[in-house]
């Protein structure tokens, strides 16, 4: 379950990223309250899909770590071009799916 929970983190820090002038992945950049919202939102998903498996505090700080671990790899990639960042969005999701649905079979 903890793979699952990178995915609303990864997909936070994208909204943040999406909201910035400077992104060059969508023509307009999203307005900067709808993704703070959205970032907010998707954190605190994070945060409680994390909660499933360890306490509270673990859950926030693991969040957090994989949080800024995403804006970095977000901003990174953003240098490429806009179908290789997109590749690698679906990528971590993909992986995140697949990981997650093992460890819950398994």
């Amino acid at each position: 379950m903890s793979f699952i929970a990178i995915i609303p983190l990864w997909l936070a820090a994208l909204s943040l990223y999406l909201g910035s002038q400077q992104q060059v992945i969508i023509t307009r950049a999203l307005p900067k309250p709808l993704a703070g919202f959205s970032a907010m939102s998707l954190f605190l998903l994070g945060i409680v899909a994390f909660s499933l498996n360890y306490p509270w505090v673990s859950s926030m700080l693991a969040a957090l770590v994989v949080f800024m671990l995403s804006l970095f790899t977000v901003t990174i990639s953003s240098g490429y071009s806009r179908e290789r960042t997109l590749s690698i969005t679906g990528g971590v999701c993909l992986v995140s799916l697949i990981f997650g649905g093992a460890s819950y079979v398994a």
